[in-house]
């Protein structure tokens, strides 16, 4: 009996100490960074430093490199913040889990030996989506409200003159939909964990720039982009083209800052809120257009279609939408008017192809033949 408590007394010890056991360390320090345990205890990042699962890591006007122990490194750059959920790695198999989350700031990520072998069991989150990685490197940019900006970079190894790069793919997904970027400067944007990622977009970098080099705030081309989309949506939803109107022209108070950077000369404590013009502009032309909406009932059809046999009705909050070929073949599909939909269907030899319900960015593919 004395003997067994001893050894239960003996394997708790030892357990405690593997979960509280150093699981990486920072490489490189350059300003200041606070390191947070969970049981409350705070000291400044320096070269050297253990982390820990469940460590905070917070940087201020300075930028920490931290590498685990399966050789994942994860940049943070200035004014941000890591959390280490949860790190477990067996050496002897390269497998394990690993888990991080970042909440604000710009963190740059390079798969380890643990994405390489389980990266099933890798999970990196923002506060809008989770990033399923595959055995390459990306950047996280989250601003203040919580939207995630993802850019899929190149793994590159070597001196620089002579640098060996691979691409690999990564998944971003929210609650509701889920985007692959597969090329290099590829990027998306996730503004909620309740709304789609936006369709990729791909960058203009150019290749010098690949080596050494950490994103520190979201690039122009990104909002560029995503503005594009809305803009698409907003007139596919309308029905009209709003590059007729010349105002979405002009260049509204463009401030282009330097995208990438290698050195901390930046007061990144200085913060630029512009206002979004172009949304203020489509908001203006929405309103105009209003009378438009009642008249195409929002640009979408309602009732049976004599020509199709599509039927469609509002029963808000959704959509029932079906059609009965009156040759057995008959179907119905309720969807949430909150989002978009692509519906493509077949019943014998009845086909239609790109049915939109709003910004169609959930495919649905049904296929009846007897």
């Amino acid at each position: 009996m004395y003997r067994s408590v001893v050894t239960t007394l003996l394997f708790m010890t030892i357990f405690a100490n593997l979960a509280y056991a150093n699981i990486g360390e920072v490489i490189e320090q350059v300003g200041d960074t606070v390191i947070e345990r969970k049981a409350g205890d705070k000291f400044s990042s320096e070269e050297g430093s253990g982390v820990e699962s469940y460590d905070t890591i917070r940087t201020k006007k300075g930028k920490t490199a931290i590498q685990f122990l399966d050789e994942t490194r994860v940049d943070v750059t200035q004014n941000s913040k890591l959390i280490i959920d949860e790190f477990v790695y067996d050496p002897n198999t390269s497998t394990g889990k690993l888990s991080l989350k970042a909440s604000f700031g710009t963190v740059r990520y390079a798969s380890g030996q643990i994405a390489k072998n389980s990266r099933q069991d890798v999970k990196i989150k923002t506060p809008t989506a989770v990033i399923g990685v595959r055995g390459t490197d990306f950047s996280m940019t989250i601003d203040e409200t919580g939207s995630s900006t993802i850019i899929l970079l190149p793994s590159c190894t070597g001196d620089g003159k002579t640098a060996i790069c691979v691409v690999g793919e990564i998944s971003v997904e929210s609650d509701v939909g889920m985007v692959i970027l597969n090329q290099a400067f590829q990027a998306t944007v996730v503004e909620t964990a309740k709304s789609n990622p936006f369709k990729p977009m791909l960058l203009d970098i150019d290749e010098t720039l690949i080596n050494n080099l950490m994103i520190i705030r979201k690039p122009v081309e990104i909002d560029d982009e995503v503005e594009r989309q809305r803009a698409q949506k907003l007139a596919d939803f309308l029905g009209f083209d709003f590059l007729e109107f010349e105002e979405l022209n002009t260049d509204y108070l463009r401030v282009r800052k330097d995208v990438w950077m290698t050195d901390l000369d930046v007061d990144f404590l200085e913060q630029n809120f512009l206002a979004d013009v172009l949304d203020l502009i489509n908001m203006q032309l929405a309103r105009l257009m209003r009378g438009a909406l009642d008249s195409r009932n929002q640009g979408i059809q309602l009732g049976k279609d004599p020509e199709t046999g599509i039927e469609l009705y509002n029963q808000a909050p959704d959509w029932v939408i079906r059609r009965d070929d009156g040759l057995g073949n008959f179907f119905e599909l309720r969807l949430n008017q909150q989002y978009g939909y692509n519906v493509n269907m077949q019943q014998n030899d009845f086909e239609f192809r790109d049915y939109q319900l709003g910004d169609g960015q959930n495919e649905i593919d049904i296929k009846q033949v007897q």
